[in-house]
């Protein structure tokens, strides 16, 4: 049996990541996020966690070598047999061709796109407020009980810096560039397999599971 890998790539405020998760819950695969994966590595400071913090301490970006023995570590886990899904990993070209490398023989790797227009994404961020506890909110989708309070903590909620129209903007290119060589190889190897992201998220649930249900056949 071969073995899926999907790749879920979107602006951020997409949707992209409720996606990848509620697909992995219907499959009982993992989710291999770098960022979830570097914090793991922290907290049992194993060797891959030491070597990663040193270059944190140093207010330094962790390396790439040091980002890719983490997801190949996490991806030669006995739970990745059937099918695993990426968050945040690969970010580029660079990346995108150290996975491939790690391929076995019957392995399908899938670009999953969520595809929001711009000005969409600037629309649900700048909407969005957050408390220090950890929830969030949005002005339209959804409202706090009391305007500007938590309704787990009653703290006031605020907009975060990077949730800004200017950063938002800065943002979206910055995905754009990073995004290309992704969407390159999956138009190429008709290996992309891309959804409105307007739609509800129960909508968008089904067609990327009616989408995948075709694939594990």
């Amino acid at each position: 049996m071969s073995r899926l890998l999907l790749i879920f790539i979107g602006a951020p405020g997409s949707g992209k990541g409720t996606q990848s998760d509620l697909l992995a819950e219907k499959l009982a695969w993992p989710v291999i996020s770098t960022g979830e994966l570097l914090r793991w590595h922290l907290h049992h400071q194993t060797d891959l966690g030491k070597q990663a913090k040193k270059y944190m301490d140093a207010g330094k970006l962790v390396p790439d070598k040091v980002v890719e023995d983490l997801v190949a570590h996490r991806l030669a886990k006995p739970d990745t047999k059937h099918g695993v899904i990426f968050d945040g990993f690969p970010r580029d070209a660079k990346q995108l061709a150290k996975l491939l490398t790690w391929l076995k023989k019957n392995d399908q790797l899938y670009i999953i796109e969520i595809k929001v227009p711009d000005k969409e994404i600037i629309n649900r961020l700048v909407g969005r407020r957050v408390c220090d506890c950890g929830a969030s909110y949005h002005l339209v989708y959804k409202p706090s009980r009391k305007a500007g309070i938590c309704d787990l903590c009653g703290k006031a909620l605020y907009l975060r810096e990077d949730d800004r129209p200017k950063v938002i903007r800065d943002r979206l290119k910055a995905y754009k560039n990073t995004a290309k060589p992704l969407l390159t190889y999956g138009a190429e190897n008709a290996k992309l397999l891309a959804f409105d992201g307007k739609q509800p998220i129960k909508v968008i649930k089904a067609e990327i599971w009616q989408a995948i249900k075709k694939l594990l056949k």
